[in-house]
């Protein structure tokens, strides 16, 4: 094996590795960057069967949140930052990105969400039923985190549409709702394994039940396991080797009409 296969936007390396692996090892950004870039390659490449979903990095939610506190700073006056609309138009995340439009190409939008650094929890954005469905192995809810997508995700959506068809679309908050389930994680550090599980049941429809405290450990080699696979993956492998970073556009704001 590379001693530091490109996994993405990570290394796959001895490091990474055990820390995946645990026990009792907190999950980073990087690691979960790692397995939601699998995702979107796997849907990409059409090796799962579900379609028009993204997956969205730990970057993507630190911004949401962060633009939350400016939107609730002058609501009347908020205008959707540029980044924000990169991902919206399905440039960014951009390892992998297909340039798939919100709501044009993509009904789903899966998030993982590291609220307050001390938690991750997951979600499922449906943007044609305008719901939030939230994965919390903690068994609570974070309303505030989680009220930021619900209140800026309409107006991502709207803003990237084409000129004919903003009208079409509102800025209604959209409805959250959580997964009803039992307090887990035992150990305290496995939100985040928990977390990136969550979101491969929910999309190939699988029961939450079937992650829990007595086969979390081996969930988090399967992790491990399945980044290693794609790090050695030929047509992986090779989508990586021709990533080209894309160049940023100036800052810009865009009007919601």
């Amino acid at each position: 094996m590379d001693p530091q296969a490109q996994i993405g936007p990570s290394k796959f390396d001895a490091e990474l590795a055990s820390r995946i692996m645990g026990p009792n090892e907190w999950l980073k950004n990087y690691d979960m960057d790692a397995m939601m870039y699998l995702f979107r390659e796997k849907t990409s490449l059409r090796r799962w069967k579900p379609n028009q979903v993204a997956f969205m990095n730990c970057m993507f939610s630190n911004q949401i949140i962060t633009a939350y506190d400016k939107f609730n700073g002058n609501k009347r006056e908020y205008k959707v930052d540029n980044n924000l609309l990169e991902y919206g138009r399905g440039e960014l995340p951009c390892h992998g990105s297909i340039g798939s439009v919100w709501s044009v190409d993509v009904d789903r939008l899966y998030i993982p969400i590291c609220v307050n650094q001390i938690h991750w929890i997951s979600m499922c954005v449906n943007l044609v039923n305008r719901t939030v469905e939230v994965f919390d192995c903690g068994g609570k809810k974070n309303n505030r985190a989680v009220e930021a997508f619900a209140v800026l995700i309409p107006r991502i959506v709207k803003a990237v549409q084409s000129s004919d068809k903003k009208k079409d679309f509102n800025v209604k908050q959209y409805t959250v709702s959580y997964v009803p389930m039992r307090a887990l994680n035992k150990s305290g550090n496995d939100y985040g394994a928990y977390s990136l599980k969550f979101i491969e049941c929910h999309l190939l429809g699988l029961d939450f039940s079937l992650v829990n405290d007595e086969n979390i450990q081996e969930a988090r080699h399967k992790i491990a396991f399945d980044i290693w696979e794609a790090a050695n993956d030929e047509a992986l492998q090779y989508r990586m080797s021709t990533f080209k970073p894309p160049k940023r556009a100036p800052e810009k704001t865009v009007e919601l009409f």
